[in-house]
């Protein structure tokens, strides 16, 4: 089976972003409380929000990276000490919605 440019494309621009919110909340939650985190945590939402997003847009066919990775990342930033409270994605049911449009019957929940 034959992927197109378009879908390697996404692909790439799919890794790129979930890598790019999971560093950014790593180095987050990893550093002492200072008024850089509050910049820092508010550039980690709006980049998983993009991702939740991009993810959301390519309804109803969805796409395989957002059907496997999406559930994983935002599970283990919502995990993470007082991220719950401070990433839209755990509390706003965005990702449960994709998965529900997406029909995947794994019953994908955030943890």
């Amino acid at each position: 089976m034959r992927m197109s440019g378009k879908k390697i494309l996404v692909i790439i621009i799919m890794v790129v972003l979930i890598s790019s919110v999971v560093a950014g909340a790593v180095s987050f939650f990893n550093k002492p409380p200072t008024n850089a985190n509050n910049s820092n945590n508010a550039f980690v939402n709006a980049r998983l929000n993009q991702v939740v997003d991009f993810c959301l847009r390519s309804l109803p066919n969805g796409t395989s990276v957002c059907d496997s990775e999406l559930l994983p990342v935002v599970n283990k930033l919502c995990n993470e000490d007082g991220a719950r409270g401070i990433m839209d994605a755990c509390t706003d049911g965005r990702v449960q919605q994709y998965y529900k449009a997406r029909d995947i019957a794994n019953n994908k929940t955030i943890q």
